[in-house]
């Protein structure tokens, strides 16, 4: 990169790394546009307000940016969303700034003062009021003990996680989509109630497209106007061609790589501006964008510099969009990310491979940009070359982890295996923070943080809580008296099989309201489905190719428990059921010695069968369990086994499980990573257990953290071991796999010592923050996972 880019870079990455502010304008125009629009459909309603919201809200360009358009009103700033959960922004207003983790910068008193006249608005009327008026009181309960995050506007967010094409909008520019939708308006007959309902939807597509197109307008203006004020004649030329580009895109197709570039960040930023969620990425980039790279290249309108300096620039734009949580969610949902992903290399549609000079373009510009919103997928399949793998290492090796790998040759069988055709399925993204999708033509989203321990432990305590003492799971019997593990097990089921219906109501309630009230026209325009059906994208507009997970969270803890008890209570007979139940009724204290030999008990992660085959017993038991049932929309139900980092929570409503885990400790992070400290023989066998378990039946993915020492990776040579183990893991039949890369000595002196360590990266869960950003909770969860020093 050329070193005056490389000095914009850095300054402009530096407003990244400042405390985000809040933005009150979207609310603010929300809500006045809701008040406006009274009594009107709720499609036109949503339509109105986005028109609102990109014709009103403060627009900006910074020095430098090449690449325009802002989510809200602030360089960085949180938006703030009171249609879906409008209960806590005043109670937490005046402590936003002050809290110890997810810290924002000062609102003015103005800017306060606008919140209190427009969120009362919404009470009863956002999203997350109307789900916990829907949901039976008695199942609601249940709601953060035996699930977390169950709907989405009960995480203060929309669903995001969305796969669209941006293809459609680089291909045909807005006036093409629009073209089709007026020919669709032209076949309806109004006598027909649901060409009615298909009047609104695709009335308030147009609406929305035709506010993308006035925004971008915006943006023109404001750049032209800029560029006669500069007396930086280098800087007045950079901005002349941006208010071209933005006069052209979105409206238009785009003719090169730049005008490509702004017109999937325009489409980006209106989706978010109406359904602000994580998840939303830039699926396989490095694809649809390469043509534009390629011929631009060609006619020397561009260089690999300048296509470097336009990628960084649009990593750092990312970073610019913030969703806030409440001060308990973001103790263990902390971080400021997006998860805005970027999924490189894998297949072709007709099965060659898809790497080029963009992917490596793309793995260039991460190093050089480092911030933690964009999150970058790497897709390995036999067929990749070496060469692209051991970039994706270096990069990963340079940010302390944060690339994730994953297999495309276990993803393929999964989306098959859920009713995709194979040209679909070797064209997958990931979305959020594992979720297997298929751009424009699928959505697949996740969700539903699942409590299994909690189930095992109702289990073993006659369905009653060791933490809270509520009977949450049916009678299943005094654990004492069982007399085999089969008894054990099918306790077991009988909890699952009761509890596994109120989480995948939560799930469905949640899509259900928000295709009732708060539908998203501009993103469904980006499918290709959704215009000739007239339907939105989470109402089916995908339809057949349409799932809905939930994610199961502590399964090694499961696998782990069970273990013990076949082994030592059962077949070698050391611990009764008796003294088991009254140990753990005991969190262990006076009781030892039992927990010392359930500490020795054959534990998931080193490649031990005994084990390894009860934790797939377990997978299967609930994916079995979930694919009973039908998601909204005719949604086809699945599980990924995934916790974000849910295993904090979880952990404190479950007591002492049989693995030897204390009461309200963490359950295990990832999804399916062994139980911190366990997996002692070594990264391979970690990988080997992992391989070996039915991928396919966790379609929605299924995470594995691994922690290593930066020596490990030290040299080429112990690089090329690092590519090998992946490719090996990948190629064996793994899913996904991402790391830290980093010391737990540079963790604990990163926490004494924060004002040194400002931009310390880590691997948080399946997405990345900055370390001294964290709550104390999640950083010592970090800490604790197991710290290999070599790969063998």
């Amino acid at each position: 990169m050329k070193p005056g880019a490389l000095e914009k870079i850095k300054k402009l990455r530096e407003t990244m790394l400042t405390p985000p502010e809040i933005c009150v304008e979207r609310a603010y125009l929300m809500t006045e546009a809701y008040k406006e629009s009274e009594g009107e459909p709720e499609v036109i309603r949503r339509a109105k307000a986005l028109d609102k919201i990109l014709r009103e809200i403060t627009i900006g360009i910074e020095d430098g940016e090449l690449i325009v358009g802002r989510g809200t009103s602030k360089k960085r700033g949180g938006i703030i969303a009171p249609e879906i959960n409008s209960r806590w922004y005043l109670e937490e207003m005046e402590t936003l700034s002050t809290r110890p983790w997810d810290r924002f910068a000062p609102m003015t008193e103005a800017e306060k003062e606008t919140l209190r006249q427009c969120l009362p608005y919404w009470k009863g009327k956002a999203l997350y009021d109307r789900w916990c008026a829907r949901i039976p009181k008695d199942l609601l309960k249940l709601h953060g003990i035996v699930q977390f995050g169950g709907a989405y506007c009960a995480n203060n967010q929309y669903y995001g996680h969305n796969s669209i094409d941006y293809e459609i909008v680089l291909s045909k520019g807005i006036n093409g989509i629009q073209k089709e939708i007026e020919d669709k308006l032209a076949g309806l007959n109004m006598a027909v109630l649901e060409d009615v309902e298909k009047y609104h939807f695709l009335t308030a597509m147009n609406i929305e497209l035709e506010a993308t197109k006035y925004f971008a307008r915006r943006y023109a203006a404001l750049a032209a106007s800029m560029a006669e004020r500069t007396p930086d004649p280098g800087r007045k030329s950079e901005l002349q061609k941006i208010a071209a580009i933005c006069s052209r895109v979105p409206e238009n197709p785009a003719r090169t790589f730049h005008e490509a570039l702004q017109s999937i960040w325009f489409m980006y930023l209106a989706i978010m501006m109406e359904s602000p969620g994580p998840g939303l990425g830039f699926l396989r980039i490095d694809q649809y964008l390469y043509p534009y790279y390629k011929k631009d290249i060609e006619e020397g309108i561009l260089t690999k510099e300048d296509a470097l300096e336009l990628l960084a620039l649009l990593y750092i734009k990312v970073n610019g969009i913030v969703i806030p949580y409440p001060m308990e969610a973001a103790k263990v949902f902390g971080g400021f990310t997006l998860t805005a992903n970027f999924t490189l290399g894998g297949l072709t549609r007709d099965g060659r491979d898809a790497v080029n000079e963009l992917s490596y373009l793309f793995l260039e510009a991460e190093k050089e940009v480092a911030l933690n919103s964009e999150d970058i997928i790497i897709r390995v399949h036999k067929k990749t070359p070496d060469a692209f793998v051991m970039k994706a290492c270096e990069v990963a090796r340079a940010l302390r982890g944060k690339l994730k790998f994953v297999g495309d040759e276990t993803v393929i069988q999964q989306l098959l295996h859920d009713g995709k055709p194979i040209e679909y399925a070797r064209n997958y993204a990931i979305t959020g923070c594992n979720s297997p999708t298929v751009p424009g033509y699928s959505l697949d989203l996740p969700g539903g943080l699942t409590n299994i321990p909690l189930m095992l432990e109702l289990a073993l305590n006659d369905g009653r809580s060791r933490v809270t003492g509520e009977q949450i799971g049916p009678r299943t019997g005094d654990p004492r008296n069982f007399k085999s593990y089969q008894e054990v097990w099918e306790a077991f089921k009988k909890q699952v099989e009761a509890l596994i219906p109120a989480c995948l109501l939560f799930r469905n309630v949640d899509k259900q309201l928000f295709a009732e009230f708060l539908p998203s026209p501009i993103q469904s325009a980006l499918y290709h489905a959704c215009i000739e059906k007239g339907r939105d994208v989470i109402n089916g507009g995908t339809a057949p190719y349409i799932t809905t997970a939930i994610s199961l969270g502590g399964i090694p803890n499961v696998g782990d428990s069970l273990a013990a008890i076949k082994k030592l209570v059962f077949e070698e007979k050391k611990i009764s059921m008796a003294r088991l139940i009254d140990a753990l009724d005991n969190n262990f204290e006076g009781y030892e010695d039992t927990w010392r030999l359930l500490q020795g008990a054959p534990k998931f992660g080193n490649n031990d069968d005994y084990v390894d085959s009860i934790v797939n017993e377990v997978i299967l038991l609930l994916s079995n369990e979930v694919g009973k049932f039908k998601g909204f929309a005719g949604a086809v139900s699945n599980v990924a086994l995934a916790t974000i980092t849910a295993n904090i929570p979880m952990g404190f409503m479950v007591g002492a499980l049989p693995d030897g885990r204390k009461a309200g400790e963490p359950v295990a992070d990832g999804g399916i990573s062994p139980h911190r400290g366990r997996n002692i023989s070594g990264p391979t066998a970690t990988l080997m257990s992992v391989a070996k378990l039915d991928h396919i039946r966790a379609t929605n993915g299924s995470v594995l953290n691994m922690k290593f020492n930066p020596d490990t990776l030290k040299d080429e040579v112990k690089m090329r071991k690092f590519v090998s183990m992946i490719r090996t893991y990948l190629e064996a039949g793994g899913f996904f796999v991402q790391f830290n890369i980093v010391g737990s000595n540079t963790l604990r002196e990163a926490q004494k010592n924060p004002e040194k360590y400002r931009d310390l990266l880590v691997r948080v869960a399946t997405y990345s923050a900055y370390f001294v950003e964290l709550s104390t909770e999640l950083q010592d969860d970090i800490i604790a996972r197991m710290e290999f020093r070599e790969v063998y």
